[in-house]
This record gives structure tokens, sequence and C-alpha cells, in this order.
């Protein structure tokens, strides 16, 4: 029984970008995180016990998003999509999808929204 959790659509300010432009003023990013735990007993175990400390906690991983976003600025979202992997990496999670939305783009007028996503298998 493999467990899967989906947080999407986390909204965050941030100044990222390769334009000068883009770093001055806070835009949104949308992130959708998916972590795929580990198919094991002790996962499983976990599971029953029904207690939020055996297992991933969504607020932490919102958190850890919005800090990122928020504190950090990288020239691509590609790289931005990888730290946050890098930083929500825990051992029951044995991958981690992150995808990355800039819809407040340049290109605001001839696309509906940008996007990149980044996968780690652990």
């Amino acid at each position: 029984m493999p467990l899967t959790i989906n947080v999407k659509g986390i909204k965050a300010y941030g100044k990222h970008g390769v334009y000068d432009e883009e770093k001055k003023e806070n835009q949104l990013f949308l992130i959708d995180v998916k972590l795929i735990l580990e198919d094991t007993k002790k996962v499983r175990s976990n599971i029953e016990k029904d207690l939020i400390t055996e297992t991933i906690n969504y607020e932490v991983v919102v958190e850890k998003v919005l800090k990122l976003v928020k504190e950090e600025s990288f020239n691509l979202i590609e790289t931005l999509a990888l730290k946050i992997v890098k930083s929500l990496k825990t051992p029951i999670i044995k991958e981690i999808l992150v995808t990355v939305h800039k819809p407040e783009t340049l290109l605001n007028k001839s696309t509906e929204d940008i996007s990149v996503t980044v996968s780690e298998k652990f």
C-alpha cells in the first residue's frame, strides 16, 4: 500500500527570474508537491498509529516551501524546484515531485502558465 501525499497550489511570493524586473518585486508562484512514501511495515504501522509525529506533517511541508520561495532568489524556477525537493527529503519518502508554476511571467499575453517539474527518487 504505497502512500502518496499531494499538496497542491501552495501560494508563495518571491523574487525569481533572469530579468532584473523579476527580482525587484515579489511575484506569485504556485507550488505543487507530491510525496511518495516507502511501502514498508514501518510506514504502515505509523499510519495505523494515527499520530502526526509518525508521518509527514503537511504544515511543515507548506512552511518549508513558503520560506524557501520567500527567502531565496534564483534565476531559474528549475533551481527553485530542485531546492524544494532537497528541503523536503526525509527517510520515509521514496520519491518527491515538485512543480513550480509561474503564472505572472513576461509571457502572460501568450501563455496561461509556465511551470517546471523536478522529481527525485531516493
